[in-house]
């Protein structure tokens, strides 16, 4: 049987500028800087050009919600206090789609294609991460 010692995600010198970036309230993503071609999550090369590095950029903070679950029991000790918790496929506004966390709205709120905005908040000690909510 499979089992992860931890759920936490990795911190290291390709993700640094992220979890610096999300630090101060802001969610990143890559773009190449020759095609404008967004990327999502952390590379060390453009996605079809590996000869390229990509740059950080902003993000607008809205997406729409692709789709969801609603996490009854957490099998991952970090996250079993938490429970029931959102776990969500967002489309971001600028492209990519990523993995967040639903917070700040009602469960019988939540529905696919619904407006989000971007959230912080600590999801476990010391570990903050970009989450959504209703826009």
């Amino acid at each position: 049987m499979f089992e992860m010692s931890s759920a936490l995600p990795v911190h290291n010198r390709l993700t640094e500028a992220w979890f610096d970036a999300v630090a101060r309230d802001q969610l990143l993503i890559q773009r190449d800087p020759e095609t404008g071609r967004v990327q999502m999550y952390p590379r060390a090369r453009v996605l079809g050009a590996p000869q390229r590095e990509p740059e950080w950029v902003p993000t607008s903070g809205r997406g729409v919600l692709y789709s969801f679950t609603v996490v009854h029991r957490s099998v991952h000790r970090e996250f079993s206090s938490l429970t029931p918790f959102v776990i969500a496929l967002v489309d971001l506004e600028e492209g990519p789609r990523i993995t967040s966390w639903i917070v700040d709205t009602p469960l019988e709120n939540i529905r696919c294609d619904m407006k989000l905005r971007l959230v912080f908040r600590e999801i476990h000690s010391g570990l903050k991460m970009p989450c959504f909510a209703e826009a």
